[in-house]
């Protein structure tokens, strides 16, 4: 299943219930935090990998993520709060919603994309692309916050993106490159090969 608004809404809110986390505007908040990240994860990240392969030649890549974790991105985005000026036990309750809501969308995520250099291998990713300033744009930018205005606000989206972004950069994706090696006497040999890819 590719990454949606409304899993990770449906997973943020049922961890917000649990903590006993609602309030009239929340699940409009909460939608426009999941459309914007959800919109902006698939159409920025980039997965940059170094491959084992056997070679030379081209192939295709496939990849998870690993790495992720519910309670060092809330940790990340408590930390920035507090850091201007934002804090408290509802705050903590919102950091560990969005962040179980965002980590257990991400596991349905997979990267597709091509190796240089090679065919059939393995290989290991990082995730680069994401701007926190560029995800708490596009999270202002949806409706709900048209009718809601305060510096407090703006704190927490920015602390949210800089959560989000910071911890998917910091996770690793694991790689199956797929292909053909070019036949005798070129190949094949092992090579090491660079790829590139998106999430999807």
């Amino acid at each position: 299943m590719p990454l949606n608004p409304p899993t990770m809404q449906s997973a943020i809110q049922a961890k917000a219930a649990s903590q006993l986390l609602a309030g009239n505007k929340f699940p409009f908040i909460v939608s426009a935090i999941c459309s914007a990240t959800c919109q902006y994860i698939l159409s920025s990240a980039v997965v940059n990998s170094m491959n084992t392969v056997i070679g030379p030649g081209y192939g295709t890549q496939a990849g998870v993520i690993v790495g992720l974790v519910p309670d060092s991105m809330s940790s990340l985005i408590l930390l920035k709060g507090q850091s201007m000026g934002i804090g408290g036990k509802d705050f903590r309750k919102l950091c560990d919603a969005v962040s179980f809501g965002v980590v257990s969308s991400m596991s349905s995520v997979t990267m597709q994309g091509s190796v240089m250099g090679g065919g059939p291998g393995i290989g290991t990713g990082t995730i680069s692309g994401l701007i926190p300033s560029a995800l708490e744009s596009l999270i202002y930018q949806q409706e709900i916050f048209r009718l809601i205005h305060g510096v407090s606000m703006r704190k927490m989206i920015s602390a949210i993106a800089f959560g989000i972004c910071t911890h998917i950069m910091a996770a690793s994706v694991i790689i199956t490159d797929i292909g053909t090696p070019a036949p005798p006497p070129v190949g094949p040999i092992p090579v090491v090969a660079p790829g590139i890819g998106i999430l999807t």
